[in-house]
């Protein structure tokens, strides 16, 4: 059956996920993806949008040939801030052209590096909330680049007290003055970050045949309890999108115990953190965001 499918980078807490997924498993050959990073309704129901539904429809429901065949298969919206962005047309999703970078976390200096440091590092932060409520490690890009499809966020992590914990995930745009460049989110909130992601701890068991270089995929089958002090490694599946990093730029990676915004809508129920988390980094620990940039 032929598909039209609708994707949205602003749509992180619901619909992206399974929007992309369901694009890369639609066994038809006939199939289109249309993807954006504006507010869903505003976007779906735009003129512009419209005409490509309406196009999409006259040709396979009523058989006009109205040249719909030779649509690019990925109509590709690359964000640069919340209402800026450039699109282009691409043969397939994922882009074939990715490369998986990965940017290593170093606890000791704060910062995103291209190569493991050769010293061990601990940031804490408390999961709970507070002033201490998050780890950050910043990127500056040296280049223009963009970053497009989903992520992987590798890290070695502990909790002083209990038996697990819930992570959250947030990656953010700061332009060359340090002024943070706000995007689109979940039910059109105005103030989100470039991409999230979020787990349980004691779900990281993953699933081999699903995973692929840049996607974790969890079987979420059974619960792996975390000992007191242990130190365990884990991959978080960083939700997918396309936005571009200008030269000067930076990219925040930060992780924290709870939800970063008070989402309009959204928000996670009641966690299992307790006591202090941290975030363990260089020499026996690669922790580490496996990013896919697309340098041009």
């Amino acid at each position: 059956m032929p598909a039209l499918v609708c994707a949205s980078w602003s749509d992180h807490g619901l619909h992206t996920r399974g929007s992309l997924i369901g694009f890369e498993r639609i066994a038809s050959t006939q199939k289109w993806l249309y993807t954006h990073g504006g507010r869903k309704w505003e976007t779906f129901y735009s003129p512009k949008a419209r005409e490509v539904q309406r196009r999409f429809f006259d040709h396979f429901l009523k058989g006009e040939s109205n040249g719909w065949e030779t649509t690019p298969r990925v109509r590709l919206a690359v964000r640069r801030g919340r209402s800026v962005y450039d699109v282009r047309p691409e043969t397939q999703w994922p882009l074939q052209e990715v490369r998986h970078v990965p940017l290593y976390l170093d606890a000791v200096t704060g910062t995103l590096v291209p190569e493991l440091p050769a010293n061990e590092g601990v940031v804490q932060y408390d999961p709970r909330g507070g002033a201490r409520d998050r780890a950050r490690f910043v990127y500056r890009f040296e280049q223009e680049t963009e970053l497009t499809g989903s992520m992987t966020l590798s890290v070695w992590v502990s909790t002083s007290e209990g038996d697990d914990l819930d992570l959250f995930v947030l990656l953010r745009k700061f332009d060359a003055v340090g002024k943070e460049v706000f995007f689109y989110g979940y039910n059109g909130f105005a103030y989100d970050g470039v991409a999230k992601g979020w787990l349980r701890v004691s779900h990281r068991e993953l699933d081999p045949k699903l995973s692929r270089l840049g996607r974790a995929f969890h079987t979420h089958k059974r619960s792996l309890p975390v000992q007191h002090g242990e130190v365990v490694p884990v991959e978080i599946e960083v939700l997918a999108g396309s936005t571009c990093f200008e030269v000067g730029t930076r990219l925040c990676v930060e992780v924290l115990g709870h939800d970063a915004a008070k989402y309009p809508a959204f928000k996670h129920g009641r966690s299992v953190n307790r006591g202090t988390h941290a975030i363990h980094t260089g020499g026996r620990y690669p922790s580490a965001l496996l990013a896919p940039f697309v340098t041009r």
